[in-house]
């Protein structure tokens, strides 16, 4: 065992898994949400795995666990995954948009991401670069939540390392370019994912619109109930699997 693998293991028992048992943990689909938590009061028989929560949705068993806005804390979160059976990550957040036809509350899929962060560096990526996320698992997410009637964008977002240093000029180039939104965390999930092996997609909330100078409160708002319904629906449905 060289050193990393040494280290991963040792963060994953230690802080990730927090000395409970990695291998019963049994999720074969995990949600990660950045900065809200969307889904924890959902859970049905939850348990807790240090970090990780598990509890059913649906009658199906899903992992979950809140990330702090970033991407520290998700590289040893997603390196301690092997350990356990999840195949599948679907990231729930929130993004500006930068398309003016892109409203408040409205949701963007990201099927893949720019890598604007450093963490997708270390995992096979240039700055700069297109992460994808796993193209079926997009499709069937967008495609169950347009037949529930939700307002849904997919395609390219970007990933930024700044989230108060979105200038005019960058924010011009992104529109021009036709990325949908911008984030803090896809790009090194995707990456991350694609380093792992484990089919990822990312569900993002539109809660700002930086190209019309907008802000909202949807957070506070029916949005986020339909949005949580949407996702939970999702995971619950033969959709995840197809």
């Amino acid at each position: 065992m060289n050193w990393e693998q040494k280290y991963v293991r040792f963060v994953a028992e230690r802080w990730v898994f927090q000395k409970t048992d990695p291998h019963a943990f049994r999720p074969r689909t995990l949600l990660l949400a950045f900065g809200e938590d969307f889904i924890s009061p959902l859970l049905k028989k939850h348990r807790h795995f240090g970090t990780f929560y598990s509890g059913y949705i649906g009658g199906r068993l899903i992992g979950y666990v809140k990330v702090p806005p970033g991407t520290v804390i998700l590289e040893g979160l997603m390196r301690s995954l092997p350990l356990t059976r999840v195949d599948t990550i679907i990231g729930l957040g929130t993004c500006g948009a930068l398309q003016s036809d892109i409203d408040c509350g409205d949701i963007v899929i990201a099927d893949a991401a720019q890598a604007g962060e450093c963490l997708s560096s270390h995992y096979g990526f240039e700055f700069g670069q297109m992460i994808p996320a796993d193209a079926v698992l997009s499709s069937n997410l967008t495609g169950f939540l347009r037949r529930r009637g939700q307002r849904v964008f997919r395609g390219p977002i970007v990933t930024t390392g700044a989230v108060l240093r979105e200038t005019n000029e960058l924010l011009k180039s992104w529109n021009e370019a036709g990325f949908l939104g911008v984030e803090l965390e896809a790009a090194g999930m995707f990456a991350l994912a694609n380093y792992l092996g484990i089919k990822s997609t990312m569900a993002l909330m539109v809660t700002d619109n930086p190209v019309r100078n907008e802000t909202s409160e949807v957070l506070r708002s029916p949005k986020r109930e339909a949005f949580v319904a949407g996702i939970t629906g999702f995971v619950s449905s033969p959709n995840i699997a197809a």
